[in-house]
């Protein structure tokens, strides 16, 4: 096998010889470019002409090496000497012209050059001189091929690979180690503290982004985590809740085995969105509460409430950002949500309805039901099942106690509620200070606040 039909013996990333062709020389690097065919696809690959010479010894360009000093030159005409010792630079240049049409006839000399490149009068010193060019060039060669041997692009590129991936095993080692040596015994519970971590290290987290789409559902159910209050970092609680994506929760609750060695079991749950404890409440509204807002122009009923045990959030998430005891209710989903009303009342589609906005706020409370058990009682008084409202305050009427009772319709209704009519969203946030401030002058751990914001359509 020759190059005469650039084709060359070609050692595989998987260790295979096989045939190849040679489509280009790359005289910057000492390299060429070869194509095969392998299972019915093109495959390429970039490799030293050092390989190629290895693996395909009769293409390889020939040499001479020159006698020793003692021993005399041949009585061979100088001129053909000077045809079958190749010259040293360019090396390659003598591989692509020298071999690759050259027939295989050491017996037949080639042909004497013109009288005038002939000189007879020195013919030791132009053997000398080949002598010495030829003990160059074979040097070179060696040295070429033991010390400077050229690597593919692709080889290069996957020593690079493997040398990050050593460093970085080493810094991981070396992370590992130093938190081995700062590991404070004195923090409760340090132990599951640093399994918390080692599993939260060892997570490929995907959290909710504006960039990802707002799915379509007759009944969205979302959790919210939030970040440890002071009293928790007092006591130096710890945080065994995590969100690694969009839509899982994962719980780690300690756990200790017979032999008392203790571990961490990771429990899974998921929800239709699930947001970290650095979600804003803009993120929030904009896949909780905002798609709401497009389903009651479209004639439908929404109703979007927060529950929660008591301190987890509620009123920072529908109210607004607290500094201190006073709330931003700009920043709530209450605020939010009533800025998209008026946004879609001003859209020629619906300003020729003439549609009016109200508001109401008002307060359930029951002595006798937990904190998540006063909005339910309403719902079961709608299905039939005889539940006891003890009370209900209209929080824009000076706090009137009010009765729960049923229609005609088998709607329920908070009998004699104040109704205000709003005409934007700075009326709307007064409304909510004016409720708030008679909820806080009388305020009880055991207190849940609706509000509804009607459109009469």
């Amino acid at each position: 096998m020759t190059l005469d039909n650039d084709q060359s013996h070609v050692l595989s990333v998987t260790g295979r010889i096989h045939q190849a062709m040679v489509t280009s020389l790359n005289e910057d690097n000492e390299s060429v470019t070869v194509e095969w065919i392998e299972n019915g696809d093109t495959k390429g690959k970039e490799i030293d002409l050092e390989s190629i010479f290895a693996l395909n010894p009769d293409v390889a360009p020939e040499e001479e090496i020159a006698p020793g000093p003692e021993t005399p030159p041949p009585p061979t005409p100088t001129s053909v000497k000077v045809n079958k010792i190749p010259k040293v630079s360019p090396f390659f240049g003598v591989f692509l012209v020298s071999t690759r049409a050259r027939p295989a006839q050491p017996q037949q000399p080639e042909p004497a050059p013109p009288p005038p490149v002939q000189q007879p009068a020195q013919p030791a010193q132009t053997a000398q001189q080949l002598a010495n060019e030829a003990s160059m060039h074979q040097l070179t060669r060696k040295e070429f091929g033991q010390l400077s041997r050229r690597k593919s692009n692709c080889v290069k590129e996957v020593e690079k690979l493997q040398e990050k991936r050593e460093r970085r095993r080493i810094q991981q080692q070396e992370l590992r180690e130093k938190k081995a040596q700062e590991v404070d015994t004195t923090i409760p519970n340090y132990e599951i503290l640093y399994m918390i971590r080692d599993f939260r290290a060892s997570l490929d987290y995907r959290p909710l982004s504006t960039a990802d789409l707002i799915e379509e559902h007759r009944i969205c159910v979302c959790v919210r985590k939030r970040p440890l209050n002071k009293k928790e970092l007092t006591i130096r609680d710890l945080d065994v809740i995590t969100i690694p994506s969009k839509d899982v929760v994962m719980v780690h609750e300690p756990k200790q085995k017979v032999d008392l060695t203790r571990y961490l079991e990771n429990q899974t749950f998921r929800f239709d969105y699930a947001f970290d404890d650095s979600t804003t409440n803009e993120m929030v509204y904009r896949f909780t509460a905002r798609p709401l807002v497009e389903t009651i122009f479209e004639r439908g009923m929404a109703t979007c409430f927060a529950y929660g045990q008591t301190g987890s959030g509620k009123t920072h998430t529908m109210g607004g950002d607290f500094s201190g005891k006073n709330q931003d209710c700009s920043k709530g989903i209450y605020a939010l949500a009533a800025r998209d009303v008026f946004v879609m009342l001003k859209k020629p589609c619906y300003k020729k309805l003439d549609l009016q906005v109200y508001a109401t706020f008002f307060e359930i409370y029951s002595g006798k039901a937990s904190a998540g058990g006063w909005l339910w009682s309403v719902y079961l008084k709608m299905w039939g099942c005889v539940v006891q409202v003890l009370y209900v305050f209209d929080l824009l009427n000076g706090k009137a106690k009010l009765r729960v009772l049923e229609d005609g319709k088998q709607q329920v209704q908070v009998v004699g509620l104040h109704e205000r009519d709003v005409k934007c969203t700075e009326e709307v946030l007064k409304l909510i200070e004016v409720g708030n401030s008679c909820r806080y002058l009388q305020q009880h751990p055991r207190v849940a606040l609706s509000n509804d914001i009607n459109i009469d359509l």
